[in-house]
């Protein structure tokens, strides 16, 4: 036994430790801690070490026996009692806020679930408005495609014997050409043959192609009948293109203003002059005039060759009358089908959106389809809750579902870093008055850290005692 005296009382221990535990709360041993009661603030303790070391870490000034440190916990407490009060304030604002979030996301929810019921209703009726309509354009088509395909057919074949024919009228008339050339019938062409030919200015072939041709020697007279038939039927399809050229004018002078009378034009005695088509002779507005000329210079302007004329092909009333059936099922099965689909998209939205996980009493709500912004003093940060969060731009993840008590916000799955994981991002949420991002940072590589105060987290308001307990 270890005899331990205090006045005239004696007492004993069964063993002295070492480590300085046989003296909690004071500075007897080195190894020990020291407690500072701290009256008016927060008790703590502090190493045996601290203690009369010329500091004073105790606000109460016991750790210094000397006496040379200032009892200031008073004044602190006053202000660790003010900050409480504070918060407590702060708290007690975003508790009534967050009982409005409360209410706003019941009620929200409450009509997710009623336009659900009515979209589903709605999506329904599209899908089989949808499915009747697909089902008579299916009906209609085949005797649609079979009239077609049977039309094209005889359209083709006429086509195919129209230009046979054609093809035998140029042949024919090329033989004819090569006919006039061989001028002694010889069924030969020479030169002098052909040079003879070519002086005609009414010649099918070009003078200067003939002295070309020429120019190469002997001419073989299927060659020779070849490069006419190619001539007459260049000729031809010019002469196709300037008929439909002629017809558009036509049709532009059938559009062109027609000058009206604005005043009359007289003599010198007054009466009116009348021109030699009956007419009577009068002078017109400048912008009558301008108009007009315009459209004399549109028609002297250099036009693009047209296409050459060509046949095309034109269905029979009854073949039209199945094609316009089939055409007007099919305009109304793509209009159902677009509004099925529509339906259809609305519905998932807002299963997805009923999916959410909005807290134990849809206070989160509020925060959906907003975003908030924070800037330090090198970068810009962007928090979209149930979203995603950014970087200048630079993606640190998509909404991945919450942590532990809807504590904090998962994102991930975000932009990769160079050399590194994908970025991904944990927002911790605190009782605040307002939405706000408050804090941001990068711990480690590529995993980002926001704190974020909302009124959604203020689900409890200190009272006083829990104040003084917290003092």
């Amino acid at each position: 036994f270890f005899p331990y005296f205090s006045g005239h009382k004696q007492w004993y221990q069964r063993r002295v430790r070492e480590d300085g535990s046989d003296e909690p709360g004071t500075s007897a041993c080195p190894n020990g801690s020291f407690y500072c009661a701290n009256k008016g603030f927060k008790g703590t303790l502090i190493a045996s070490s601290r203690v009369d070391d010329g500091i004073c870490d105790c606000c109460d000034g016991t750790d210094e026996i000397g006496g040379h440190c200032t009892n200031n916990c008073r004044e602190l407490g006053a202000h660790l009692q003010e900050e409480a009060r504070r918060i407590r304030r702060q708290q007690a604002e975003g508790f009534q806020i967050r009982m409005g979030y409360i209410a706003d996301g019941k009620a929200a929810k409450v009509r997710r679930e009623d336009q659900i019921r009515v979209l589903a209703e709605e999506e329904e009726l599209k899908r089989k408005e949808a499915d009747e309509r697909k089902e008579y354009k299916e009906q209609v088509e085949e005797p649609a495609k079979a009239a077609k395909e049977t039309a094209k057919a005889a359209f083709d074949a006429e086509e195919e014997t129209r230009k046979s024919k054609e093809q035998e009228e140029i042949r024919l008339e090329a033989e004819g050409v090569l006919t006039q050339i061989d001028a002694d019938n010889s069924g030969d062409v020479s030169i002098e043959e052909l040079l003879a030919y070519g002086s005609d200015p009414d010649t099918i072939l070009p003078y200067e192609e003939i002295q070309l041709m020429t120019d190469s020697g002997e001419i073989e007279a299927a060659t020779l009948l070849d490069r006419i038939q190619t001539e007459i039927t260049a000729k031809k399809e010019t002469a196709e293109r300037e008929k439909k050229r002629e017809e558009e004018r036509e049709k532009r002078r059938a559009k062109k203003p027609k000058l009206r009378d604005v005043t009359a034009v007289q003599n010198e005695e007054g009466e009116e002059l009348w021109g030699e088509d009956g007419q009577k002779i009068s002078k017109h507005t400048e912008e009558e005039e301008d108009e007009y000329e315009d459209v004399e210079d549109y028609e002297e302007e250099e036009e693009e060759d047209p296409k050459p004329v060509r046949n095309t092909l034109v269905y029979d009333s009854a073949t039209q009358e199945l094609i316009d059936v089939f055409e007007e099922a099919e305009k109304l099965y793509n209009e159902a089908k677009k509004q099925h689909d529509t339906a259809k998209r609305q519905l998932t939205d807002l299963e997805k959106l009923s999916a959410l996980d909005f807290g134990e009493e849809e206070e989160f709500y509020s925060l959906h389809g907003q975003c908030y912004h924070f800037k330090d003093e090198k970068y810009n940060y962007k928090l979209c809750p149930f979203d995603k969060c950014e970087q200048d731009g630079t993606s640190l993840g998509k909404w991945d579902g919450w942590g532990e008590d809807h504590s904090t916000m998962k994102y991930t799955k975000g932009a990769g870093c160079w050399q590194g994981p994908a970025r991904s991002t944990v927002v911790t949420l605190i009782c605040g008055s307002e939405n706000a991002i408050t804090e941001a940072s990068e711990p480690a590589k590529c995993e980002y850290a926001f704190t974020f105060t909302t009124p959604a987290k203020c689900n409890k308001v200190m009272d006083e005692v829990e104040i003084h307990d917290e003092l």
